[in-house]
């Protein structure tokens, strides 16, 4: 079958992650697959260079050809506005995957709905996010729930050196300095639960990013302001150099951590799993298809208005996101350092079936179960 994939693959990005392991995978299944980057190709992978057909670059200009109109099959993990153009190449097996972080009544970003009528199936990650589609409108049975997958990596066993002595590690991977993200929340339950004295530390994989949107924060504000209201806080050390198989750094941690107000799949959460990692999380989004309490400590809370700066693609005054609650996560972060060793070696033994379940190949299979 003769498979295109046209979206974000150049730079490290969630989407492009999804694209290369599906790429990955159906190129192992012996289809032919061809990629169009539409940001560039500096981090696309060199195992699928040969599969690319054109990009755009970083001036907006096209290099190599756009894709023809003879496609059996086309994919495209892009924001719903685009699904009309980057699935026009074909006229059967279009598939868009896509999720909205905000849940509530028809709380889309306006004009986006409609354009579940450019693909055959929107391909949702989660069941909340499959929900927040049906919310907004959309058909039931135009939408599927196919999980996001993970890489080969996993079943690696290497580790790296750490800047940290300390014996428990908590690895939080922020990612995208955005309110949704709850930095300021993640920070206070972690200096209400520890101080100095404890054999804790909490590694930050993330940068300081200049605030440029609404949504955005600095993460140095929000350290600089953490700093103030808990100077005798346990040992945090950020981490802000490119890790080129992230995957290391999860088999060299004890548990992931986050208090994010919504998700629509957590990647962190999955790859936290499949390195037989603890998490520690919001009991409320994406990750509650594969988080539950046999591995993971799940933060309780309530669902609140969303802060209407936090959206993308402009605000809406239906919005729902979790608040979770602070005492909860400080009691989970300090049972987690106390039995994190017993906890981890339970989770290390379910490994293999999560990497079986959420492999690239396993994803890229339950697609083409879709094709006619």
């Amino acid at each position: 079958m003769r498979v295109l994939l046209r979206q974000f693959l150049g730079e490290n990005h969630s989407w492009s992650v999804c694209g290369w392991g599906i790429a990955n995978a159906l190129l192992d299944k012996g289809h032919q697959v061809d990629l169009f980057s539409t940001d560039g190709i500096k981090n696309l992978p060199l195992s699928l260079k040969s599969s690319l057909i054109g990009y755009i670059d970083e001036n907006k200009k096209l290099v190599g050809k756009l894709p023809n109109n003879n496609y059996d099959c086309q994919i495209s993990y892009t924001a719903m506005i685009n699904f009309p153009q980057y699935l026009s190449h074909g006229t059967k097996n279009r598939f868009g995957i896509w999720c909205y972080e905000f849940a509530g009544k028809n709380v889309l970003p306006n004009g986006f709905a409609k354009n579940y009528l450019a693909c055959d199936q929107l391909l949702a990650p989660s069941v909340f996010a499959k929900q927040v589609f049906l919310n907004s409108g959309i058909p039931d049975n135009r939408v599927k729930v196919i999980p996001h997958g993970i890489g080969k990596e996993y079943q690696n066993t290497g580790t790296m050196v750490l800047p940290t002595k300390k014996k428990f590690k908590i690895l939080t991977n922020i990612a995208q300095n955005h309110l949704r993200k709850n930095i300021p929340g993640l920070l206070e339950a972690y200096g209400k639960a520890f101080n100095k004295n404890d054999d804790v530390c909490l590694l930050i994989k993330g940068k300081n990013k200049p605030v440029e949107q609404p949504f955005d924060v600095s993460l140095n504000d929000c350290l600089n302001n953490f700093n103030k209201n808990y100077p005798n806080h346990a040992e945090i050390k950020i981490l802000s150099n490119f890790i080129e198989d992230i995957s290391v750094l999860y088999r060299s941690i004890d548990a992931v951590y986050t208090l994010s107000h919504c998700e629509g799949y957590y990647f962190p959460g999955l790859e936290a799993m499949a390195s037989g990692k603890l998490n520690i999380a919001p009991n409320y989004g994406g990750q509650l298809d594969f988080l539950n309490k046999t591995n993971a400590l799940l933060i309780s809370g309530k669902e609140v208005k969303a802060n209407p700066k936090s959206m993308y693609w402009g605000n809406s005054n239906n919005a729902i996101w979790f608040q979770p609650d602070i005492n909860d996560a400080v009691d989970k972060l300090k049972y987690a350092y106390c039995n994190f060793e017993t906890l981890n070696s339970s989770i290390n033994e379910q490994k293999s079936k999560i990497y079986q379940q959420y492999s690239w190949s396993n994803v890229a299979d339950q697609i083409l179960t879709l094709c006619n």
